[in-house]
């Protein structure tokens, strides 16, 4: 059984999600994003992740054991299909994607920085 994704968006990322059986942190971690991210997929399905992101969730799909991917499978076809979304100004979406990247990565540094003055205060 080989599921491919054209294009993953967070309805996808969340079925994913729930096929490995992870939480939100596991697979923030798994993934290399911020927690923040994978709550921003579950409060909104229609995003489209960057092409970066898209790869991630590619191989983590590529990778995953033969019962997580009857999981996803199955979740994709309990999946409604969604009526398009209204058309929105590409540049639009494009800055909302790369503000949401910067955070994304803005968090990760934050976590970094509060690790590492957990070890030197220790």
């Amino acid at each position: 059984m080989s599921e491919v994704i054209t294009t993953w968006t967070g309805r996808t990322a969340c079925a994913l999600q729930a096929a490995l059986r992870m939480t939100n942190e596991g697979f923030a971690a798994k993934l290399g994003v911020a927690v923040r991210t994978v709550a921003g997929w579950h409060r909104n399905p229609e995003i489209v992740p960057r092409t970066e992101m898209q790869q991630i969730l590619d191989v983590t799909l590529e990778r995953a054991n033969d019962g997580a991917r009857g999981r996803f499978a199955a979740a994709l076809d309990r999946v409604e299909v969604q009526p398009p979304a209204p058309a929105v100004d590409p540049l639009v979406s494009q800055m909302a994607a790369e503000m949401a990247l910067m955070q994304a990565r803005i968090d990760t540094l934050q976590e970094q920085l509060g690790a590492l003055a957990l070890r030197i205060l220790t």
